[in-house]
């Protein structure tokens, strides 16, 4: 009998869903493409939502987490900054660490099923 443990970590911020797998995901497509659009395509969230969601992440951050350049001739972009790597880097150590501690306690607790 296979046994897994399933959990969802996200960051809450004056009760407001702030930095969720979701929004790593995003973070990450908008390094990758350099734009809003790009990354919308990219993780098949809709344009809308993920402007909003930026936006709030933003607002809710210390620091500014994704820079937005507005269109123009050469055309807008979307970067994430220096803060907002960090950030990254924090919640994917943080995501390691715990699917780390759910499966060692697992282990730890194997003869409590069959």
């Amino acid at each position: 009998m296979e046994v897994q443990i399933r959990s969802r970590i996200w960051i809450e911020i004056e009760g407001i869903k702030w930095m969720g797998k979701g929004h790593v995901q995003l973070l990450t497509a908008i390094e990758k493409t350099g734009s809003l659009s790009g990354a919308s395509r990219l993780t098949g969230i809709s344009y809308r939502k993920t402007w909003r969601l930026i936006n709030q992440i933003n607002k809710l951050a210390k620091h500014e987490v994704v820079h937005l350049q507005k269109g123009g001739s050469g055309g807008g972009g979307a970067t994430v900054t220096p803060y907002g790597r960090k950030l990254l880097g924090f919640f994917n150590d943080l995501m390691g660490k715990s699917e780390a501690l759910l499966c060692q306690q697992l282990k730890k607790y194997k003869d409590l099923w069959k």
